[in-house]
Protein backbone atom coordinates (compact mmCIF):
# COMPACT_ATOMS: atom_id res chain seq x y z
CA UNK A 1 0.00 0.00 0.00
CA UNK A 2 1.30 3.40 -0.89
CA UNK A 3 0.28 7.00 -1.15
CA UNK A 4 -0.13 8.21 -4.73
CA UNK A 5 0.28 11.44 -6.58
CA UNK A 6 -1.95 12.74 -9.33
CA UNK A 7 -1.25 11.80 -12.94
CA UNK A 8 -4.46 12.99 -14.59
CA UNK A 9 -4.37 14.97 -17.85
CA UNK A 10 -4.35 18.75 -17.63
CA UNK A 11 -7.72 20.34 -16.97
CA UNK A 12 -9.43 21.40 -20.17
CA UNK A 13 -7.72 18.88 -22.45
CA UNK A 14 -9.93 16.57 -24.48
CA UNK A 15 -9.18 12.84 -24.33
CA UNK A 16 -8.60 11.43 -27.77
CA UNK A 17 -7.65 14.79 -29.27
CA UNK A 18 -4.27 16.12 -30.32
CA UNK A 19 -3.54 19.82 -29.82
CA UNK A 20 -1.86 21.64 -32.69
CA UNK A 21 0.93 23.30 -30.75
CA UNK A 22 2.53 24.83 -33.83
CA UNK A 23 -0.52 26.81 -34.91
CA UNK A 24 -2.09 27.43 -31.54
CA UNK A 25 -5.43 26.18 -32.87
CA UNK A 26 -7.69 24.19 -30.50
CA UNK A 27 -7.51 20.39 -30.89
CA UNK A 28 -9.70 18.73 -33.48
CA UNK A 29 -12.44 16.49 -32.19
CA UNK A 30 -12.04 12.75 -32.81
CA UNK A 31 -13.63 11.56 -36.04
CA UNK A 32 -16.24 8.82 -35.89
CA UNK A 33 -18.67 7.02 -38.15
CA UNK A 34 -22.27 8.19 -38.26
CA UNK A 35 -23.88 11.16 -36.59
CA UNK A 36 -23.10 10.25 -32.97
CA UNK A 37 -19.98 8.87 -31.26
CA UNK A 38 -20.29 5.25 -30.23
CA UNK A 39 -16.86 4.16 -28.99
CA UNK A 40 -15.60 5.27 -25.60
CA UNK A 41 -12.69 7.31 -26.92
CA UNK A 42 -14.93 9.15 -29.40
CA UNK A 43 -17.18 10.63 -26.70
CA UNK A 44 -14.96 13.65 -26.27
CA UNK A 45 -17.72 15.85 -24.82
CA UNK A 46 -18.75 13.39 -22.11
CA UNK A 47 -15.07 12.82 -21.34
CA UNK A 48 -14.66 16.56 -20.69
CA UNK A 49 -17.64 17.40 -18.42
CA UNK A 50 -16.23 20.71 -17.24
CA UNK A 51 -16.30 22.07 -20.81
CA UNK A 52 -19.50 20.29 -21.86
CA UNK A 53 -21.71 19.93 -18.74
CA UNK A 54 -24.83 19.61 -20.87
CA UNK A 55 -23.62 16.36 -22.40
CA UNK A 56 -23.42 14.73 -18.98
CA UNK A 57 -27.00 15.74 -18.23
CA UNK A 58 -28.14 14.33 -21.58
CA UNK A 59 -26.43 10.99 -20.90
CA UNK A 60 -28.01 10.69 -17.46
CA UNK A 61 -31.44 11.64 -18.83
CA UNK A 62 -31.32 8.79 -21.35
CA UNK A 63 -30.34 6.26 -18.68
CA UNK A 64 -26.64 6.09 -19.54
CA UNK A 65 -23.55 6.65 -17.44
CA UNK A 66 -21.49 9.46 -18.99
CA UNK A 67 -18.26 8.16 -20.51
CA UNK A 68 -15.31 8.31 -18.15
CA UNK A 69 -17.45 8.96 -15.09
CA UNK A 70 -19.46 7.06 -12.53
CA UNK A 71 -22.83 7.74 -10.94
CA UNK A 72 -22.63 7.10 -7.18
CA UNK A 73 -25.06 4.31 -6.34
CA UNK A 74 -27.74 4.95 -3.69
CA UNK A 75 -26.14 8.25 -2.70
CA UNK A 76 -29.11 9.53 -0.69
CA UNK A 77 -29.43 6.24 1.15
CA UNK A 78 -25.70 6.15 1.93
CA UNK A 79 -25.82 9.68 3.38
CA UNK A 80 -28.88 8.81 5.47
CA UNK A 81 -27.17 5.66 6.75
CA UNK A 82 -23.82 7.24 7.62
CA UNK A 83 -25.21 10.52 9.03
CA UNK A 84 -21.98 12.47 8.51
CA UNK A 85 -21.31 15.34 10.92
CA UNK A 86 -18.65 18.07 11.10
CA UNK A 87 -15.40 16.71 12.50
CA UNK A 88 -15.99 13.07 11.54
CA UNK A 89 -13.23 10.88 10.11
CA UNK A 90 -14.50 9.22 6.93
CA UNK A 91 -12.83 6.27 5.22
CA UNK A 92 -13.96 5.63 1.66
CA UNK A 93 -12.50 2.18 1.13
CA UNK A 94 -13.34 2.16 -2.60
CA UNK A 95 -12.94 5.76 -3.72
CA UNK A 96 -13.70 5.14 -7.40
CA UNK A 97 -14.87 8.34 -9.10
CA UNK A 98 -15.25 10.07 -5.71
CA UNK A 99 -19.00 10.70 -5.92
CA UNK A 100 -19.84 9.35 -2.47
CA UNK A 101 -16.69 10.90 -1.00
CA UNK A 102 -17.52 14.36 -2.33
CA UNK A 103 -20.97 14.34 -0.76
CA UNK A 104 -19.73 13.06 2.60
CA UNK A 105 -16.70 15.38 2.68
CA UNK A 106 -18.93 18.41 2.32
CA UNK A 107 -20.85 17.31 5.42
CA UNK A 108 -17.89 16.52 7.69
CA UNK A 109 -16.42 19.99 7.24
CA UNK A 110 -15.13 21.81 9.11
CA UNK A 111 -12.66 19.68 10.97
CA UNK A 112 -13.36 16.34 9.31
CA UNK A 113 -10.84 14.08 7.61
CA UNK A 114 -11.29 12.11 4.41
CA UNK A 115 -9.15 9.08 3.56
CA UNK A 116 -9.80 7.53 0.15
CA UNK A 117 -8.54 4.09 -0.89
CA UNK A 118 -8.68 2.26 -4.20
CA UNK A 119 -6.88 -0.63 -5.87
CA UNK A 120 -7.04 1.09 -9.24
CA UNK A 121 -3.88 3.14 -9.62
CA UNK A 122 -5.14 4.40 -13.00
CA UNK A 123 -8.27 6.07 -11.60
CA UNK A 124 -7.20 6.97 -8.06
CA UNK A 125 -5.16 10.08 -8.98
CA UNK A 126 -7.96 11.34 -11.22
CA UNK A 127 -10.51 11.02 -8.41
CA UNK A 128 -8.17 12.78 -5.97
CA UNK A 129 -7.67 15.65 -8.41
CA UNK A 130 -11.41 16.02 -8.97
CA UNK A 131 -12.00 16.29 -5.23
CA UNK A 132 -9.16 18.77 -4.78
CA UNK A 133 -10.50 20.97 -7.59
CA UNK A 134 -13.69 21.17 -5.56
CA UNK A 135 -11.76 22.43 -2.56
CA UNK A 136 -11.88 19.14 -0.63
CA UNK A 137 -8.86 17.80 1.24
CA UNK A 138 -8.32 14.08 0.74
CA UNK A 139 -5.55 11.68 1.74
CA UNK A 140 -5.36 8.94 -0.89
CA UNK A 141 -3.91 5.48 -0.45
CA UNK A 142 -3.39 2.96 -3.24
CA UNK A 143 -4.46 -0.46 -2.08
CA UNK A 144 -7.30 -2.88 -1.44
CA UNK A 145 -9.87 -2.36 1.30
CA UNK A 146 -8.40 -5.49 2.89
CA UNK A 147 -5.58 -3.16 3.99
CA UNK A 148 -7.89 -0.50 5.40
CA UNK A 149 -6.62 -0.84 8.97
CA UNK A 150 -3.02 -0.28 7.87
CA UNK A 151 -4.04 2.66 5.67
CA UNK A 152 -5.53 4.44 8.68
CA UNK A 153 -2.48 3.67 10.82
CA UNK A 154 -0.23 5.08 8.09
CA UNK A 155 -2.28 8.28 8.18
CA UNK A 156 -1.89 8.46 11.97
CA UNK A 157 -5.59 7.77 12.57
CA UNK A 158 -6.79 5.37 15.27
CA UNK A 159 -10.16 4.67 13.65
CA UNK A 160 -12.92 6.05 11.46
CA UNK A 161 -16.33 7.37 12.44
CA UNK A 162 -17.74 6.51 9.02
CA UNK A 163 -16.71 3.77 6.57
CA UNK A 164 -18.07 3.07 3.10
CA UNK A 165 -17.17 0.20 0.78
CA UNK A 166 -18.81 0.07 -2.65
CA UNK A 167 -18.02 -3.42 -3.94
CA UNK A 168 -19.20 -2.79 -7.49
CA UNK A 169 -17.04 -2.38 -10.56
CA UNK A 170 -16.90 1.30 -11.49
CA UNK A 171 -18.19 2.65 -14.77
CA UNK A 172 -14.73 4.03 -15.60
CA UNK A 173 -13.41 0.46 -15.55
CA UNK A 174 -16.37 -1.04 -17.39
CA UNK A 175 -16.38 1.57 -20.15
CA UNK A 176 -12.66 1.61 -20.97
CA UNK A 177 -12.06 -1.16 -23.53
CA UNK A 178 -8.37 -1.45 -22.61
CA UNK A 179 -9.31 -2.60 -19.10
CA UNK A 180 -11.11 -5.70 -20.37
CA UNK A 181 -13.90 -5.71 -17.78
CA UNK A 182 -16.88 -5.52 -20.08
CA UNK A 183 -18.60 -7.61 -22.71
CA UNK A 184 -19.81 -4.34 -24.25
CA UNK A 185 -16.60 -3.28 -26.01
CA UNK A 186 -13.87 -5.53 -27.33
CA UNK A 187 -10.47 -5.21 -25.71
CA UNK A 188 -7.70 -7.25 -24.12
CA UNK A 189 -9.04 -9.72 -21.58
CA UNK A 190 -7.36 -8.12 -18.57
CA UNK A 191 -9.84 -7.39 -15.73
CA UNK A 192 -7.20 -6.48 -13.15
CA UNK A 193 -8.28 -3.77 -10.72
CA UNK A 194 -4.60 -3.12 -10.06
CA UNK A 195 -2.61 -3.44 -13.27
CA UNK A 196 0.67 -3.37 -11.37
CA UNK A 197 -0.17 -6.93 -10.23
CA UNK A 198 0.41 -10.00 -12.39
CA UNK A 199 -2.27 -12.37 -13.61
CA UNK A 200 -4.81 -11.27 -16.22
CA UNK A 201 -8.16 -12.89 -16.93
CA UNK A 202 -6.75 -14.31 -20.18
CA UNK A 203 -3.91 -15.95 -18.27
CA UNK A 204 -6.25 -17.48 -15.71
CA UNK A 205 -8.61 -18.86 -18.36
CA UNK A 206 -5.61 -20.32 -20.21
CA UNK A 207 -4.33 -22.27 -17.20
CA UNK A 208 -7.23 -22.98 -14.82
CA UNK A 209 -8.76 -26.45 -14.82
CA UNK A 210 -12.23 -26.98 -16.24
CA UNK A 211 -13.46 -27.77 -12.74
CA UNK A 212 -12.08 -24.53 -11.31
CA UNK A 213 -13.60 -22.48 -14.12
CA UNK A 214 -16.97 -24.16 -13.66
CA UNK A 215 -16.91 -23.66 -9.89
CA UNK A 216 -16.04 -19.99 -10.21
CA UNK A 217 -18.71 -19.25 -12.79
CA UNK A 218 -21.34 -21.17 -10.82
CA UNK A 219 -20.52 -19.89 -7.32
CA UNK A 220 -19.41 -16.34 -8.09
CA UNK A 221 -21.66 -15.70 -11.06
CA UNK A 222 -24.79 -17.67 -10.12
CA UNK A 223 -24.62 -18.99 -13.68
CA UNK A 224 -26.85 -22.00 -14.36
CA UNK A 225 -24.92 -22.91 -17.51
CA UNK A 226 -21.52 -22.91 -15.76
CA UNK A 227 -20.69 -26.48 -16.82
CA UNK A 228 -21.36 -25.83 -20.51
CA UNK A 229 -19.46 -22.53 -20.47
CA UNK A 230 -16.42 -24.06 -18.77
CA UNK A 231 -16.36 -26.93 -21.27
CA UNK A 232 -16.56 -24.49 -24.20
CA UNK A 233 -13.71 -22.39 -22.82
CA UNK A 234 -11.49 -25.46 -22.43
CA UNK A 235 -12.50 -26.81 -25.85
CA UNK A 236 -11.47 -23.57 -27.51
CA UNK A 237 -8.13 -23.27 -25.82
CA UNK A 238 -7.32 -26.91 -26.62
CA UNK A 239 -8.12 -26.21 -30.29
CA UNK A 240 -5.57 -23.37 -30.33
CA UNK A 241 -8.20 -20.64 -30.05
CA UNK A 242 -6.90 -18.62 -27.11
CA UNK A 243 -9.30 -16.37 -25.27
CA UNK A 244 -7.26 -13.19 -25.07
CA UNK A 245 -9.93 -10.59 -25.88
CA UNK A 246 -13.29 -9.86 -24.32
CA UNK A 247 -15.02 -10.72 -27.61
CA UNK A 248 -13.48 -14.21 -27.40
CA UNK A 249 -15.05 -14.84 -24.00
CA UNK A 250 -18.39 -13.44 -25.15
CA UNK A 251 -18.29 -15.74 -28.18
CA UNK A 252 -17.56 -18.78 -25.99
CA UNK A 253 -20.48 -17.99 -23.67
CA UNK A 254 -22.90 -17.46 -26.57
CA UNK A 255 -21.80 -20.75 -28.13
CA UNK A 256 -22.22 -22.59 -24.83
CA UNK A 257 -25.71 -21.17 -24.47
CA UNK A 258 -26.48 -22.01 -28.12
CA UNK A 259 -27.19 -18.38 -28.96
CA UNK A 260 -26.41 -17.80 -32.65
CA UNK A 261 -23.94 -15.15 -33.77
CA UNK A 262 -20.82 -13.62 -32.27
CA UNK A 263 -22.64 -10.68 -30.69
CA UNK A 264 -25.76 -10.27 -28.58
CA UNK A 265 -27.92 -7.20 -29.05
CA UNK A 266 -29.76 -6.21 -25.90
CA UNK A 267 -33.28 -4.79 -26.10
CA UNK A 268 -32.39 -2.13 -23.51
CA UNK A 269 -29.92 -1.31 -20.75
CA UNK A 270 -32.11 -3.37 -18.43
CA UNK A 271 -31.75 -6.57 -20.47
CA UNK A 272 -29.15 -8.86 -18.95
CA UNK A 273 -26.34 -9.88 -21.31
CA UNK A 274 -25.81 -13.68 -21.45
CA UNK A 275 -22.11 -13.20 -20.62
CA UNK A 276 -22.65 -10.83 -17.68
CA UNK A 277 -22.49 -13.50 -14.98
CA UNK A 278 -19.40 -15.13 -16.47
CA UNK A 279 -17.57 -11.81 -16.73
CA UNK A 280 -18.46 -11.04 -13.10
CA UNK A 281 -17.16 -14.40 -11.90
CA UNK A 282 -13.88 -14.18 -13.82
CA UNK A 283 -13.31 -10.63 -12.57
CA UNK A 284 -13.86 -11.73 -8.97
CA UNK A 285 -11.36 -14.58 -9.35
CA UNK A 286 -8.70 -12.45 -11.03
CA UNK A 287 -8.91 -9.82 -8.29
CA UNK A 288 -9.38 -12.29 -5.40
CA UNK A 289 -12.37 -10.25 -4.34
CA UNK A 290 -13.79 -12.81 -1.92
CA UNK A 291 -10.49 -13.05 -0.01
CA UNK A 292 -10.09 -9.27 0.17
CA UNK A 293 -13.69 -8.79 1.32
CA UNK A 294 -13.35 -11.47 4.02
CA UNK A 295 -10.26 -9.75 5.45
CA UNK A 296 -11.97 -6.35 5.34
CA UNK A 297 -15.00 -7.70 7.22
CA UNK A 298 -12.79 -9.28 9.90
CA UNK A 299 -11.06 -5.93 10.50
CA UNK A 300 -14.14 -3.72 10.18
CA UNK A 301 -15.26 -3.75 13.85
CA UNK A 302 -11.80 -2.54 14.85
CA UNK A 303 -11.67 0.08 12.08
CA UNK A 304 -14.96 1.73 13.03
CA UNK A 305 -14.85 3.75 16.22
CA UNK A 306 -17.44 3.05 18.94
CA UNK A 307 -20.65 4.78 17.92
CA UNK A 308 -19.50 4.91 14.30
CA UNK A 309 -21.26 3.58 11.21
CA UNK A 310 -20.30 1.31 8.32
CA UNK A 311 -22.10 1.03 4.98
CA UNK A 312 -21.35 -1.62 2.36
CA UNK A 313 -22.83 -1.79 -1.14
CA UNK A 314 -22.99 -5.31 -2.55
CA UNK A 315 -23.94 -6.38 -6.08
CA UNK A 316 -23.87 -10.16 -5.89
CA UNK A 317 -25.47 -12.81 -3.69
CA UNK A 318 -22.08 -14.15 -2.58
CA UNK A 319 -20.93 -10.72 -1.41
CA UNK A 320 -24.27 -10.16 0.26
CA UNK A 321 -24.03 -13.44 2.19
CA UNK A 322 -20.50 -12.64 3.45
CA UNK A 323 -21.46 -9.14 4.57
CA UNK A 324 -24.68 -10.24 6.22
CA UNK A 325 -22.95 -13.10 8.06
CA UNK A 326 -20.16 -10.80 9.31
CA UNK A 327 -22.60 -8.24 10.67
CA UNK A 328 -24.76 -10.93 12.29
CA UNK A 329 -21.75 -12.55 13.96
CA UNK A 330 -20.56 -9.16 15.17
CA UNK A 331 -24.02 -8.38 16.53
CA UNK A 332 -24.00 -11.65 18.49
CA UNK A 333 -20.62 -10.62 19.95
CA UNK A 334 -21.96 -7.22 20.95
CA UNK A 335 -19.89 -5.32 18.38
CA UNK A 336 -22.72 -4.17 16.08
CA UNK A 337 -26.14 -2.91 17.05
CA UNK A 338 -28.87 -5.53 16.90
CA UNK A 339 -31.28 -6.21 15.29
CA UNK A 340 -29.68 -5.47 11.93
CA UNK A 341 -31.78 -3.58 9.42
CA UNK A 342 -32.69 -5.30 6.17
CA UNK A 343 -30.51 -4.28 3.23
CA UNK A 344 -31.83 -1.29 1.30
CA UNK A 345 -32.40 -1.41 -2.47
CA UNK A 346 -32.26 1.39 -5.05
CA UNK A 347 -35.44 3.31 -5.76
CA UNK A 348 -37.29 2.65 -8.99
CA UNK A 349 -36.29 6.13 -10.13
CA UNK A 350 -32.60 5.39 -9.58
CA UNK A 351 -32.84 2.07 -11.38
CA UNK A 352 -34.36 3.92 -14.33
CA UNK A 353 -31.68 6.65 -14.32
CA UNK A 354 -28.80 4.28 -13.63
CA UNK A 355 -29.49 0.68 -14.74
CA UNK A 356 -26.12 -0.42 -13.31
CA UNK A 357 -27.56 0.14 -9.82
CA UNK A 358 -30.31 -2.45 -10.19
CA UNK A 359 -28.56 -5.26 -8.27
CA UNK A 360 -27.21 -3.03 -5.47
CA UNK A 361 -27.96 -3.76 -1.81
CA UNK A 362 -26.92 -1.40 0.98
CA UNK A 363 -25.95 -3.02 4.30
CA UNK A 364 -25.51 -0.83 7.38
CA UNK A 365 -23.84 -1.56 10.71
CA UNK A 366 -23.72 0.68 13.77
CA UNK A 367 -20.77 0.06 16.08
CA UNK A 368 -21.70 -0.27 19.75
CA UNK A 369 -19.86 1.84 22.30
CA UNK A 370 -18.77 -1.32 24.10
CA UNK A 371 -19.74 -5.00 24.15
CA UNK A 372 -22.52 -5.69 26.69
CA UNK A 373 -21.37 -6.95 30.06
CA UNK A 374 -21.55 -10.67 30.71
Amino acid sequence: MRAVTDSSPPSGSSPGSTPDSSSGRPPRRPRYRGTHPRRFDEKYKELNPERFPGEVAKAVARGSTPAGSHLPVMLDEVLAALRPRPGDVYLDATLGYGGHAEAVAQRIAPGGRLVGMDRDADELPRAAERLRRRGLVVAVRHGSYSGAAKALRDEGIDGADLVLADLGCSSMQLDRPDRGFSFKNDGPLDMRMDRSRPGTAAQWLATASREDIETAIRDLGDEEDADDIAREIVRRRESARPLDHTADLVSAVLAAKEIPGEKFVRDSAFTAHPAARTFQAVRMVVNRETEHLSQFLRDLPWIVRPGGRAAILTFHSGEESLVRAAFEQGAEQGLWMSPLAEPLVPSSDERRRNPRSRSARLHVGIRLDAPPAG
